[in-house]
């Protein structure tokens, strides 16, 4: 063979690798050719051509494999041929960020942390042509080919709707009674005819497991859309003795009516 047609033969593999990276390459939570859509690396919903993934049961590929658009769907994972959907286990994680400052929802979307262990508050949005990263302190950075996203979801994905900040209200006036009172709750907000100052306030395992009052397993304050997060609490003779917060398995959901963490999930949690 000659050095020219070695060459040419070393150039075709490489487009050909080529080729096969970027027909693999895909969108999370996606109907794609092969009637799946994959949720994360190794795991997917079934679509049965109707272009919906149905969230009735979520299916895993087997360790060392991952999920793609080919038709065996689960294929061996390979350097050369990344998954249809990427890493989303550290979507809404502030621990993803060293300081604990902010969490990535999506490729294009954040909440902050104040470093406390859940966001909070307000969405932001990155501007165009720049992804979040929680590896910086910036947040947002340009986007670059190639780049390991901290939370590979498309931002449609992100229900904007489902920010629930912790407040508090102090020295409101009362529009029925007109007198002047100070609430002590966090999680409340007092209506006022004159002036209200709303404060985001992250609740600690030890009021949020007060106001639970009880001993067992339970969804944190705000709930934790993507079901990941949860709370233990024990009392004995009604006083907490301790309490804790939890991370369910990567893959899995915090169901609050089993108290336990599930692979199935049960409807209402946003993909993680």
């Amino acid at each position: 063979m000659s050095h020219l047609t070695e060459n040419l033969v070393k150039g075709l593999v490489v487009v050909l690798m080529a080729f096969l990276v970027v027909q693999t390459v895909s969108d999370c939570n996606v109907c794609q050719s092969n009637q799946v859509a994959c949720v994360n690396s190794s795991s997917f919903y079934l679509c049965f051509g109707d272009e919906t993934p149905h969230r009735d049961q979520l299916y895993h590929c087997l360790e060392g494999f991952d999920c793609t658009n080919l038709t065996a769907i689960c294929v061996q994972k390979s350097s050369q041929r990344p998954p249809s959907c990427g890493d989303t286990t550290q979507c809404g994680q502030c621990n993803a960020n060293r300081n604990y400052l902010f969490a990535c929802q999506s490729r294009g979307i954040f909440q902050m942390c104040y470093g406390a262990t859940r966001p909070t508050g307000k969405f932001g949005y990155c501007p165009s042509g720049t992804v979040c990263d929680a590896t910086s302190s910036a947040i947002c950075v340009p986007e670059v080919e190639g780049q390991a996203l901290t939370c590979d979801l498309n931002d449609e994905l992100v229900d904007t709707t489902t920010a629930a900040p912790v407040t508090t209200t102090e020295n409101t006036t009362s529009s029925t009674t007109g007198s002047t009172t100070e609430s002590t709750t966090e999680t409340t907000v007092v209506s006022s005819s004159t002036e209200s100052t709303t404060t985001v306030i992250p609740l600690t395992t030890d009021q949020m497991c007060t106001q639970k009052n009880a001993t067992g397993l339970f969804t944190i304050i705000p709930e934790d859309p993507y079901c990941q997060r949860y709370i233990s609490c024990y009392f004995k003779s009604n006083v907490l003795i301790k309490s804790a917060e939890y991370n369910c398995p990567s893959d899995s959901y915090f169901v609050s009516e089993t108290q336990s963490c599930a692979y199935d999930n049960p409807g209402y949690c946003i993909l993680s």
